[in-house]
């Protein structure tokens, strides 16, 4: 692809993918959660090359379509692929009256991440490698889906520990759970705990003293609403307990305004909502200088999980890699996206490393 090459097309792929994960059933915004909805942006230059994107889409998927294939394909299409950061732009300063975070954001950064994956393929090198970076492999964690039982909690726990991973998340929003997967893991394995904003800030004083004695990594997202940065801060200056959030903060500006309140110690940027890689890096900037820690939200199984560990391939630090602990029915990228004793292999092709299965595009495609 030359610096010339034009984007001649521009389309969403709606994926309805089911799932198992090895406990009662999951119930979010009202319905029972029992398929994984991918949306991949698929980016066409006239040069034939073709890019791949994931937009956040879980539980929004008909809503992202219609905001990528009607409101943001019209901007893109004769662009050059080189004008990549005049182009994102023109989509933040064009879509900010339907809001500057959530679904518009969402469409965005399955944009942004298509983009640079073409960049990247034309320069035959990896993401992680166009920006620097040489890792291989990374350190996996187990992110276990909310069981609410602590039996089935102690169940997954020595599962996922069984599997090989030596790193925990949780995500629940009572103690004993929590005190249940402590006991199987033992004191060495580190456990996380994602809380996902559900507690009031009293809650969260009266909780977090009793989940002192769990040695907890990092507290995620303890508060509604996520953007109490002031009562983030406030928790983490009197309890000790690291505080980790920003999976549902959008582009660098928020994450600036989260660093200046001295709300976190572990920053959380999802690639396929802050704005894909563009915003993502901003956000890695912006932590590096205030001595913040990265560790990528990152609970996807398409494009976005590859671009998340191109990026942690490309950071100094040793950074975890966050893996849903589900098993989808297919794979997009075959079994390169399973961790092998708690180790992820950064995929080395051009780009994000993989393209998508297209028989698997073909039989999980859905009616937008």
């Amino acid at each position: 692809m030359s610096e010339s090459a034009k984007v001649v097309s521009v389309e969403a792929i709606p994926l309805k993918i089911p799932f198992t994960h090895g406990g009662p059933s999951v119930s979010w915004a009202g319905s029972d959660w029992q398929a994984l909805e991918i949306v991949l942006v698929r980016i066409q230059t006239d040069s034939g090359l073709v890019g791949w994107g994931e937009a956040f889409s879980y539980n929004c998927r008909r809503a992202v379509v219609a905001m990528i294939e009607d409101s943001a394909a019209n901007v893109l299409v004769g662009k050059l692929v080189s004008e990549r950061a005049q182009i994102i732009q023109e989509l933040q300063v064009g879509m900010h009256l339907w809001g500057r975070y959530g679904i518009s954001m969402f469409a965005i950064s399955g944009i942004d991440i298509a983009l640079w994956d073409l960049t990247a393929k034309a320069a035959n090198q990896s993401l992680g490698q166009m920006l620097g970076g040489n890792k291989k492999k990374l350190t996996a964690y187990a992110s276990l889906l909310k069981y609410r039982d602590p039996e089935v909690v102690a169940e997954q726990t020595a599962d996922a520990i069984a599997n090989g991973f030596g790193l925990i998340k949780l995500h629940e929003s009572t103690v004993r759970p929590v005190k249940a997967a402590r006991d199987v893991a033992g004191t060495e394995v580190p456990i996380m705990l994602d809380v996902n904003c559900t507690w009031s800030i009293s809650e969260a004083k009266r909780l977090m003293q009793q989940l002192v004695d769990c040695n907890l990594y990092w507290l995620e997202e303890p508060v509604w609403p996520p953007e109490n940065f002031f009562a983030l801060s406030t928790l983490r200056a009197e309890y000790g307990i690291p505080i980790a959030a920003g999976e549902n903060a959008c582009t660098h500006w928020q994450f600036e305004s989260m660093f200046d309140a001295k709300a976190v110690d572990i920053a959380q940027p999802s690639v396929t909502k802050v704005g894909g890689v563009t915003e993502f890096l901003e956000v890695e900037k912006a932590a590096r200088e205030r001595k913040v820690t990265i560790a990528p939200h990152s609970p996807y199984f398409g494009p976005g999980f590859l671009a998340t560990a191109q990026l942690i391939s490309a950071m100094d630090e040793d950074v975890p890699f966050e893996r849903f602990y589900m098993v989808p029915e297919a794979s997009l990228f075959g079994t390169a996206i399973d961790p092998v004793d708690g180790m992820l292999l950064v995929p080395q092709g051009p780009g994000l490393g993989l393209d998508p299965d297209p028989d698997v595009i073909f039989e999980y495609r859905v009616d937008s």
